[in-house]
């Protein structure tokens, strides 16, 4: 597998507390996307110059101009001397290979700091587009007694197989409209819509997120569109077992990164609505029988 970041959280990326790991490369390309550097799937460099005022002297190839690292000259130097040798703060390599048996080693031996409440959770990018080694570590975690959950975006042909490989099920829904999401992700949402609806029956928790975007995807016709489709996925639900939406405001933490990466976020500009608005969306969900709350 191919990880990008891997870290700790409580009570977001599933119950309790949990160990994530992130895995690299994604299919989706969302204009604000939080975490660019998950984008590719290939290893690459993070470039951040106020860090540190010798990153020039730190790279012997000459890839850094002042405040900017030309990628393709970084690109072509394995040793990478900045950080194996000066451990350059400026400099930070986004991107780590490992199998499926080494990352549940790597589980088994942190299970104490979760105890009997949390897991693992698998996140990304687009963890899926790694079906295979992804179903293997679930396998092998489940061996180990180890709760698993799975944050996904629901497009893959490899996702159906993933989510019945989990304990606990958390995918975003970034909009409905079709128009609307092939402009906002590049992808068309037909697949996001027919997993979901699959993974609906399955006899776990579904943990339903869904960013939303001033004047983007926070519109009435969203609104309407997504309570019709909950409705559809709770009638699906097997008896006793959850389904979640949760709102999640647009943020730009993600903007650092996209300057060390030497890329421009298109939503910079763009806007969250208030938690006030967003409180009549989960109000006119809950009328509907339907259970929603505020993230973040």
């Amino acid at each position: 597998m191919i990880l990008f970041a891997e870290g700790w959280s409580e009570n977001f990326d599933g119950p309790g507390r949990r160990l994530v790991f992130y895995c690299k490369g994604c299919n989706f390309r969302c204009r604000w996307c939080g975490n660019p550097e998950s984008l590719s799937a290939a290893p690459e460099m993070l470039f951040y110059p106020e860090k540190s005022r010798f990153a020039a002297e730190s790279c012997p190839n000459g890839a850094v101009q002042g405040e900017t690292l030309d990628r393709s000259r970084c690109a072509r130097c394995p040793e990478r001397p900045c950080l194996k040798l000066w451990h350059n703060r400026a400099f930070e390599w986004c991107g780590r290979e490992t199998t499926p048996e080494e990352l549940v080693a790597e589980a088994a031996a942190k299970r104490s700091v979760w105890g009997g409440n949390g897991g693992v959770t698998f996140s990304g990018g687009e963890a899926t587009l790694q079906a295979a080694e992804l179903v293997r570590c679930c396998e092998l975690l489940r061996e180990e007694g180890i709760s698993t959950a799975l944050e996904s975006n629901a497009s893959t042909a490899g996702f159906a197989a993933a989510a019945a490989a989990v304990d606990y099920l958390i995918c975003d829904l970034k909009c409905l409209a079709p128009a609307r999401h092939r402009r906002l992700t590049g992808v068309d949402n037909a697949p996001v819509l027919a997993n979901l609806t699959a993974a609906a029956a399955l006899p776990v928790p579904l943990h339903l997120r869904m960013p939303l975007i001033a004047e983007e995807n926070f519109v009435p016709e969203e609104l309407t569109l997504l309570t019709n489709f909950m409705l559809q996925l709770r009638a699906r639900r097997p008896a006793g077992h959850p389904l979640k939406m949760e709102f999640l405001r647009l943020h730009q933490l993600g903007l650092p990164k996209y300057r060390a990466l030497g890329l421009r976020c298109e939503a910079e500009s763009w806007q969250a609505p208030t938690r006030e608005q967003v409180a009549v969306w989960v109000k006119a969900l809950a009328e509907s029988g339907l259970e929603a709350e505020i993230g973040g």
